[in-house]
This record gives C-alpha cells, sequence and structure tokens, in this order.
C-alpha cells in the first residue's frame, strides 16, 4: 500500500502552524519498551526531536506532549528539561483535551499540527489543518495524513516535521543562520 501525499498541500497546511502537539509513545520513543525484573519500564528519546521541539518554540509555535499512556518518569523528564508548558499523559480523550487547548490560546483547527502513530491518534489527525503520520505508523493513519515523515518513531520525526513546518512558513533559512551563529543551548 503507497501512501504518497501532496507536498504543495502538506506545506500550505503547515505554513499555518501554531501549536504543534504529538504522542510521545510510538512518535517520540520507537515501540520498544525497555523493562527491568522488577517492572520498571524505560524509554530512549532521540536527541535531534528535542531540538526540533525547541526550534518550533523559538519560532513561535507552541509544542504539546499529547499523550494517552500513563506518565512515565523519562516523558515527564524530558517535557520538563524541553521546559515545554503544555504536557498530558493518560488522555483518555485527546480530542477535548485539543478542543481546551484550542479556546486558551484562541487557535483555529487550521492552526493546529499533530503527529501520530496509533488508533488513538486518529480523531485528533481528522480534526486538525495539519496530521502528520511517522514513517511506521499504522495504514490507518497514514492514510488521514497531510505528510508522512521519512523518520520512523523515536528516530527523529519531530526534528524532521520542524524543518517542514519552518520551510513552508518561510523561516527556515533564518532559524539556520541563527542558529549557527549563537548556537543552541
Amino acid at each position: 500500500m503507497a501512501f504518497e501525499k501532496d507536498m504543495s498541500v502538506a506545506q500550505e497546511r503547515a505554513s499555518k502552524i501554531k501549536l504543534f502537539a504529538h504522542d510521545i509513545h510510538g512518535v517520540l520513543t520507537t515501540n520498544t519498551v525497555f523493562c527491568d525484573v522488577e517492572g520498571n519500564r524505560r524509554y530512549a528519546f532521540w536527541h535531534m526531536d528535542g531540538f526540533g521541539d525547541l526550534s518550533l518554540m523559538a519560532n513561535d509555535i507552541k509544542p504539546v506532549f499529547l499523550d494517552s499512556t500513563s506518565m512515565d518518569g523519562e516523558g515527564l523528564f524530558r517535557a520538563k528539561e524541553l521546559k515545554l508548558d503544555k504536557m498530558y499523559f493518560a488522555v483518555t480523550d485527546k480530542l477535548a483535551k485539543l478542543e481546551e487547548l484550542k479556546k486558551e490560546f484562541g487557535l483555529t483547527d487550521e492552526q493546529i499540527g499533530y503527529i501520530g502513530c496509533e488508533l488513538t491518534d486518529i480523531p485528533v489527525m481528522k480534526k486538525v489543518g495539519f496530521a502528520v503520520a511517522v514513517a511506521d505508523a499504522i495504514p490507518e493513519v497514514k492514510e488521514i495524513a497531510h505528510y508522512i515523515t521519512k523518520a520512523p518513531g523515536g528516530r527523529g520525526p519531530i526534528r524532521e516535521i520542524c524543518e517542514v513546518i519552518l520551510r513552508a512558513m518561510g523561516k527556515w533559512d533564518e532559524w539556520v543562520e541563527k542558529v549557527t551563529k549563537m548556537g543552541y543551548k
């Protein structure tokens, strides 16, 4: 099953984004869970995805963690490390949470982007202006996405989509120049 997407449509939609929400498990992490004999779970995060979230923030796009699984120490640590204002775990109704955020920030659906990988992401992806699927998302998610990353979950999809959004807005070259002159901390 091929999932070619119209890049001009994706760019048009990406150019309007003011809030970009994403799942954690399967997007920021691979679909691998490390467990020790005591039942402690561990996840790994791709460093460059953090740069993607920070780059969005620096360009006036609000990144939001919106995950349906329970809060884990790693996810919370990563959100705090990135200094995210909005992070939600154990969300049973992602669409309702997104509606709250939309009202809080005075946004329209077309100003919101979302990246997901699994069935729980479909209602949100059908609602937002820019729906993105990671490369290893399930077929149903890829089908409704406006853009499918080349990167699989946990291997750089946020970094990739950050560049897509900033290029669509005409901000990428200026951002590259700024980062290369100052470094990024």
